[in-house]
């Protein structure tokens, strides 16, 4: 097991009660493992970290940076007309950024005008982002939203998290990926100047935003069962007979192949065609882990007990 393996282990713990050694590991995480998916032609660093070491929340940390954040800033910087490089500053391998775009239909969030007299032509917020990722922990965060009577949406701004009051920001306290923070942000007549706002044509920003959502899913599956042969692994040492290695090696190899098809439609083309594994296909398995993992909890040590509750991940983000 590599050194930085061993210490995404050994911090774990930590990390699920501690904001600020969540930051210190992604530091650590980026030097290795860049988070540029052109970099990697087979395994993603995601699936490697999920395997060995069954942190699924810091996997999907690297996912989001990769396969999301960072290539959604990339096309709005170079489709705005309105120039967000000032904004944005230098995208660099230990930024982290965030997306929220996850939001209540019946709490949208709403962009509308401030002052229409006014030369500095600010704009206001209102409205919830349910389910942010390192929400706390980001340098930036990206927005998607809606202008005043728009069914969807169709605008992005570029948000300082350093500007949002406190008070707008709430943890999520979620039972699974404890290790990474999630956040639900609420927005009450909060102020974002013109500048932030991207000019992009809101057909695009749709498009862009479910591109890059469609490849994000695809490699959270990956990682997903890449975390599930780390669980197979723990649980058999702990006595369970029912061993799914092969079968879920199997699935894996199939999801991956699906997954670089899907990178190289994401960022070669304007849309992803290639479909993940069915979950048809693996849910029999999970419901199997479900068992296992609640039969054998109380004897778990308590980071793999914590860990291992990854396996009810689709449960606890139903809806």
């Amino acid at each position: 097991m590599s050194e930085l393996h061993v210490s995404i282990k050994s911090s774990y713990e930590n990390r699920i009660i501690d904001i600020k050694e969540q930051k210190k590991i992604w530091l650590d995480i980026s030097k290795q493992f860049k988070p540029y998916l052109t970099l990697y032609k087979t395994e993603r660093p995601s699936a490697i970290i999920a395997k060995e070491t069954g942190d699924l929340g810091i996997s999907v940390l690297w996912i989001v940076q990769a396969a999301l954040t960072r290539p959604v800033l990339k096309e709005i910087i170079s489709k705005s007309e309105e120039d967000l490089s000032h904004v944005v500053g230098k995208i660099d391998d230990s930024s982290l950024y965030a997306l929220a775009h996850s939001e209540d239909i019946n709490a949208p969030v709403i962009l509308s005008d401030n002052d229409e007299n006014s030369t500095l032509k600010n704009f206001i917020l209102n409205g919830e982002k349910k389910f942010i990722t390192a929400g706390r922990n980001a340098d930036l965060i990206i927005l998607t939203c809606r202008t005043e009577g728009e069914e969807k949406i169709n605008r992005i701004a570029i948000i300082d998290p350093k500007q949002i009051p406190e008070s707008s920001i709430t943890d999520l306290q979620l039972n699974i990926m404890r290790s990474v923070s999630h956040t639900r942000l609420t927005f009450k007549d909060y102020a974002v100047e013109k500048v932030r706002l991207a000019l992009i044509d809101p057909s695009t920003i749709r498009r862009i935003i479910k591109k890059f959502g469609i490849l994000e899913r695809g490699l959270i599956l990956e990682a997903f069962l890449s975390f599930l042969i780390y669980a197979d692994k723990i649980l058999t040492e702990m006595g369970s007979e029912n061993s799914c290695n092969s079968m879920l090696s199997s699935l894996l190899e199939q999801q991956s192949i699906a997954v670089t098809k899907q990178i190289t439609e994401g960022l070669h083309s304007d849309r992803i065609d290639t479909k993940n594994i069915s979950f048809e296909e693996f849910m029999p398995v999970i419901e199997i882990f479900k068992k296992t993992y609640t039969k054998a909890e109380k004897n778990l040590p308590e980071a793999e007990r914590i860990k291992l509750k990854d396996i009810f991940l689709f449960d606890n983000l139903k809806g």
